[in-house]
């Protein structure tokens, strides 16, 4: 209410809706009307009552005039704040919504590169020389300068399938051999060249540590070649071979095979199989045998006793044996 107790609104004539040009509109109209310059011929008495109700419609437009300007900062500034929460509310939005959308595509981003890494680790898993003495194995290495002899190797499974690994003997006397392994799996590539191809891109194995790697790399050229029959085995060979009597079998063919089954089951830590290969056991006195068959005097004893033999046992243990290897295989293109 004005301060004299009579409403604004009312002494100009105009409601709480109006604008400020309807006020002052109304305003001028009861100017007109009550402003003490129209009145000097008036008496005194009318002349009063004139400056009195001028200055109170003065003053109700003045009251009006602050109390709309007021209402219109207040609502102005109402429209900045309102605006300024809905431009901070955007940009907090814009943010967060920036932050998921970084946060998927990192996310996705690390599925993609193990989804990635695991597609190059099923394919094309990252190799290492697998031999309990071999530096970074579970076990120290026994020799301080071991030294290494890197042979590409070929061994057809009873399968029929070829498949080509590295074999690495870590001493002079060849008695210890680490191969490629991943996972305790011995990796076995479907060809030659394919072999080449991943252990002449060393960021994708780890093989470079033995000694003479260089070397070897250098050795291997531009073109595979295929293994010399000494580094060649042949499983499917023997397992035909056991079809027949022992005395039918030929000694150097099981020697080699034997031997390579021993130093795969002795890098990969085969117990099963190398207890078939263990002092006294039917695999090792057969072992024996074939050793001195060949031989001219101490060889016609060894060829009796092969002679006697009953196949049976011994095909078993060879199919055991060769079958605990081929359970570690694992192919690679």
């Amino acid at each position: 209410m004005f301060p004299d107790g009579q409403d604004p609104y009312t002494l100009l004539g105009v409601t709480r809706e109006s604008s400020v040009a309807e006020i002052r509109e109304r305003y001028l109209v009861l100017a007109q009307i009550w402003h003490p310059d129209r009145h000097q011929s008036s008496s005194a008495k009318v002349r009063e009552e004139v400056t009195r109700q001028m200055q109170r419609i003065n003053a109700a437009y003045q009251h009006l005039t602050d109390v709309h300007t007021r209402a219109h900062h207040d609502r102005e500034r109402q429209t900045r704040e309102r605006r300024d929460r809905e431009r901070e509310n955007r940009q907090r939005q814009d943010r967060e919504r920036q932050k998921r959308e970084g946060q998927s595509r990192e996310r996705e981003a690390r599925e993609r590169q193990d989804r990635e890494r695991e597609t190059r680790e099923r394919e094309n898993p990252r190799a290492q020389w697998t031999h309990p003495g071999f530096p970074g194995a579970s076990r120290p290495v026994t020799s301080a300068d071991p030294r290494s002899t890197i042979h590409p190797i070929a061994i057809t499974l009873r399968s029929g399938e070829r498949g080509y690994t590295l074999r690495a003997h870590l001493d002079d006397q060849q008695t210890d051999a680490a191969f490629l392994g991943a996972q305790s799996h011995l990796l076995l590539f479907r060809s030659a060249e394919s072999m080449r191809k991943y252990v002449t891109r060393t960021e994708t194995h780890e093989l470079a540590s033995i000694e003479g790697w260089e070397s070897f790399l250098d050795g291997m050229g531009s073109t595979a070649t295929e293994p010399d029959d000494e580094h060649t085995f042949d499983f499917d060979l023997i397992t035909y071979s056991l079809r027949f009597p022992p005395a039918q079998w030929v000694p150097t063919l099981f020697i080699a095979n034997r031997d390579l089954i021993r130093e795969i089951s002795e890098a990969f830590e085969l117990d099963g199989v190398l207890k078939h290969l263990a002092v006294g056991s039917p695999l090792d006195y057969l072992d024996d045998l074939f050793r001195v068959a060949d031989r001219p005097v101490a060889g016609w004893g060894a060829r009796r006793q092969l002679a006697s033999l009953q196949g049976g046992l011994f095909s078993a243990v060879w199919r055991t044996a060769i079958g605990g290897i081929e359970e570690r295989v694992r192919w690679l293109r």
